[in-house]
C-alpha cells in the first residue's frame, strides 16, 4: 500500500524531537537540521503516534496547536510523497475525503467572490448582490459540521481500538472546536458589516487558513492512516454510522443500517444492542440519578416500571405495576389518555406534551410512543420534569465553565 511501510521508531522520535523541541522554545534552525534529514520516509502512522506521544509526555494541547504549522509546513513535503491506494466508495474513509473535496470545490468559489468584491464599488448594486451571495455562502459552512462529528464520534473511536493509539487526535479534536468558533465569528462580523473591511478580512482570512489546512491535515494524516488501520468490515460498519449523522456538501451515499441487534440479558449484563452493555445495578441507578419521573405503559396498556428519583412530583406506589393505565388517572381525563395511547398505537403520532404549575414550580409532562427496529408499538413511556429553571436560561454555559460559580 506504502512506498516506505507502515512505521518506523526512529522517524516517529525524530519528529518527536522536532515537535517537542519547537515547544521548548529551542533554536528552529538546529531542530530543523538535526531533525529534517530524519524524516524522510515519513508516513501517516507515525505523525499520529507521535501526537499521542506529546500528549503521553505532558505537552498541553494548547501548547501543541500553537508550533503544529509549523512542524505540518514541515513535513508536508515527506506526506505528499507517501503512496497509498484510496477506497473505493464503499469505504467510510473515501467518503469523508470527497466532503474535503467539496469543500475546497465551495471555498474556491468563495474566493472568487471575494477577489470580485475587491473590483467594486461598496456602494453600488453589483457589490450589494455579490455581498450577499457570499454571507450565504459562509452561513453554509456551518452545514460542514457532520464531517466533524463523523470523524470526533465515528473515526477516532474505531482508530481507538487498534494498538497504536489511546487517546489520539485530541488535538485535531480541538482544532475541530476552534473552526465551529471562528464560523461563529465570521458570520457574525458578516451580518454586522454592509462590506468587507480590514477586520472582516483577518477574520475570514483565520477560517480559510483553519478550514483549508484541517482538509490538508485529514488527507496527508488522518484518512491515510486509518485505511491502513481499518479493516473493510469496520469501514463499513462505520459507513453505516455515518448515514445516522448525516452527510456534508456531497449527495449521501446509500449506507446501510445492518442488522439489527436486540437488547438481551447474559452473565449478569444486559447487552444494549449497539449502543453500551450495563449491570442491572448500573441501569436502575443510572434512571434513578436522572431528575425526572419516568413510567412505562406496556404495549397492553399495564404499568410495568417507574422510577424513582430523589424528588418525586407525582405519587407512585408498587402497588400500581401490572395496573391499567387508564386506571390511575381520574375519570375526567381517562378519554384523553386512551385516544393519546391509541394514536401511538396507531402511528398517527409518537409524542405529546402538556405543562402544568404545582407547587409554585412549573413541570412538563412527556408522553412518547416506544417502538422496536421495525417500528411495532411497545407500550408508552412518560417523563416528567421540572423546567422552572431551564425556562430561565439565558445565553451559554459550556462544560469548561462548569465550576466558575
Amino acid at each position: 500500500m506504502s512506498r516506505h511501510g507502515g512505521f518506523s521508531e526512529e522517524r516517529t522520535e525524530s519528529l518527536f524531537g522536532l515537535f517537542s523541541g519547537f515547544i521548548d522554545g529551542r533554536d528552529g534552525k538546529e531542530l530543523f537540521d538535526t531533525f529534517k534529514p530524519k524524516l524522510d520516509g515519513l508516513t501517516p502512522l507515525e505523525v499520529l503516534v507521535m501526537g499521542e506521544r506529546l500528549l503521553k509526555a505532558g505537552y498541553s494541547v494548547e501548547n501543541i496547536k500553537k508550533q503544529v504549522e509549523k512542524v505540518f509546513n514541515i513535513i508536508i513535503p515527506a506526506l505528499k510523497e507517501y503512496e497509498w491506494t484510496e477506497p473505493d466508495k464503499e469505504s467510510a474513509v473515501c467518503w469523508l475525503m470527497e466532503e474535503n473535496r467539496a469543500l475546497a470545490a465551495h471555498m474556491d468559489g468563495m474566493k472568487g467572490k471575494i477577489r470580485e468584491l475587491s473590483s467594486l464599488e461598496p456602494s453600488s448594486v453589483a457589490y450589494s448582490s455579490v455581498y450577499s451571495s457570499l454571507k450565504k455562502d459562509f452561513r453554509r459552512l456551518a452545514e460542514f459540521e457532520p464531517h466533524y462529528l463523523k470523524t470526533e464520534n465515528v473515526l477516532f473511536p474505531f482508530l481507538e481500538k487498534h494498538q497504536y493509539f489511546e487517546q489520539p487526535l485530541k488535538i485535531i479534536w480541538s482544532l475541530d472546536d476552534d473552526i465551529r468558533t471562528v464560523i461563529k465569528e465570521v458570520n457574525s462580523a458578516l451580518d454586522s458589516a454592509d462590506s468587507l473591511g480590514i477586520e472582516e478580512h483577518v477574520i475570514i482570512g483565520r477560517l480559510f487558513m483553519l478550514m483549508m489546512r484541517m482538509t490538508y491535515k485529514e488527507n496527508l494524516v488522518i484518512l491515510p492512516a486509518a485505511a491502513e488501520c481499518l479493516s473493510g468490515a469496520e469501514n463499513t460498519r462505520m459507513l453505516s454510522m455515518f448515514g445516522e449523522i448525516g452527510f456534508a456538501f456531497v449527495e449521501p451515499p446509500a449506507c446501510s443500517s445492518g442488522s439489527e441487534e436486540q437488547a438481551e440479558y447474559t452473565g449478569g449484563l444486559i447487552k444494549m444492542g449497539e449502543t453500551g452493555v450495563l449491570t442491572v445495578s448500573q441501569l436502575v441507578s443510572m434512571l434513578n440519578s436522572l431528575p425526572v419521573d419516568i413510567t412505562f405503559v406496556d404495549e397492553n396498556d399495564q404499568v410495568r416500571y417507574f422510577s424513582s428519583p430523589k424528588e418525586r412530583f407525582f405519587t407512585r406506589s408498587p402497588a400500581i405495576i401490572g395496573r391499567k393505565v387508564q386506571n390511575c388517572h381520574p375519570p375526567d381525563s381517562i378519554d384523553t389518555v386512551n385516544r393519546i395511547v391509541e394514536s401511538f398505537r396507531s402511528g398517527s403520532k409518537s409524542e405529546a406534551k402538556f405543562w402544568i404549575n404545582l407547587r409554585g414550580r412549573l413541570l412538563l409532562i412527556s408522553y412518547y410512543a416506544v417502538r422496536d427496529g421495525k417500528g411495532h408499538y411497545m407500550g408508552t413511556v412518560e417523563a416528567t420534569q421540572d423546567i422552572t429553571e431551564i425556562k430561565e436560561l439565558q445565553g451559554e454555559r459550556r462544560l469548561l465553565e462548569w465550576d466558575q460559580d
